[in-house]
């Protein structure tokens, strides 16, 4: 497929069948010339695309797709959550479902884009872990060519070169779906996300009742679980819960646990709304005690929370 076009309707509209709903804004209507050559194969689709002047991609919400990209020429930024990614043939790009996106391509923009659906990265990342994804997949959006993801762009080039030939072992259905899987596989090994984790450990045969435990921690951080609470989820003794945990995570149970709550309060005071203070944050995560809390917090983090909080505001 290939298209060449010289207004926003028409290449919105194109790019919205390749990669979903999204609103183009282009600040120098005259100027743009939309490009764009790919294939879509299965669950997958790959393209090289430019717009000729600078360009402004808005969505919600990807919903239904990751979108992977890398500049073959000039430079993109992401607005994602409070921080500015800049993207650059030195570093790739990956917007995952679950947050608004505003991307910002510059005039000379020239970029390889992959497009992979959610259901096939996450049908994949439960066959690897063996149980069922509840959550999205959410990978750490700059994506840097060192080691596994520079030889996965690698694959990819090779890919859409094999792509353009009119005859190519991807005719056949087995062998494109073959290569599908290896891309998938090979992104979730390769790039960070929030299930690597469990992954790195599912290869050290780390036991399985982990995985559930940690899931009704992160699920209950504003609770004031006990050891008594893990034995009763799992089923399993507190000798044999303290043999895995010190073995996996270098603690006790109810240590993690602790740990997990302090975490998540330091997400939240670095994220914090206007409408929110270090107490309600604090209360919310379970931490009743405050002048405690505050002593420990800083005893870990080297600040007080208040500190913490004040650098949202600045």
């Amino acid at each position: 497929m290939a298209a060449e076009l010289n207004s926003i309707s028409s290449a919105r509209d194109w790019m919205r069948s390749v990669c979903g709903p999204h609103d183009l804004e282009i600040l120098k209507p005259n100027e743009l010339l939309f490009r764009h050559q790919g294939a879509v194969l299965g669950q997958l689709s790959f393209g090289v695309i430019e717009y000729s002047t600078a360009a402004h991609v808005k969505t919600q919400d990807l919903l239904h797709s990751y979108s992977i990209s890398l500049p073959l020429a000039g430079s993109q930024y992401v607005e994602h959550k409070k921080d500015r990614i800049e993207s650059s043939p030195e570093l790739g790009l990956i917007i995952s479902p679950g947050h608004p996106v505003s991307l910002i391509l510059g005039a000379d923009c020239r970029k390889q884009l992959v497009r992979i659906a959610r259901t096939a990265v996450e049908q994949k990342l439960a066959s690897l872990l063996r149980r069922e994804i509840t959550k999205p997949v959410i990978f750490e959006p700059g994506i840097r060519l060192n080691e596994g993801m520079g030889d996965w762009w690698n694959t990819v080039a090779t890919l859409q070169g094999m792509l353009q030939n009119q005859s190519s072992l991807f005719d056949f259905p087995h062998v494109w779906a073959s290569f599908q899987d290896t891309l998938i596989t090979g992104l979730l090994y390769a790039q960070p996300h929030n299930y690597s984790r469990e992954l790195e450990d599912r290869q050290l045969n780390r036991p399985a009742y982990l995985y559930e435990l940690e899931a009704m921690m992160q699920e209950n951080l504003d609770k004031s679980l006990n050891l008594s609470d893990f034995e009763q989820q799992v089923g399993i003794g507190r000798e044999r819960l303290y043999k895995d945990f010190h073995q996996f995570y270098g603690c006790s149970p109810v240590a993690h646990f602790r740990n997990l709550r302090y975490e998540e309060v330091r997400r939240r005071l670095q994220q914090a709304d206007a409408g929110e203070s270090v107490s309600s944050i604090a209360m919310d995560c379970g931490f009743t005690q405050l002048g405690r809390f505050a002593k420990d917090y800083q005893q870990r983090f080297g600040e007080l929370p208040s500190a913490t909080f004040g650098k949202t505001r600045r």
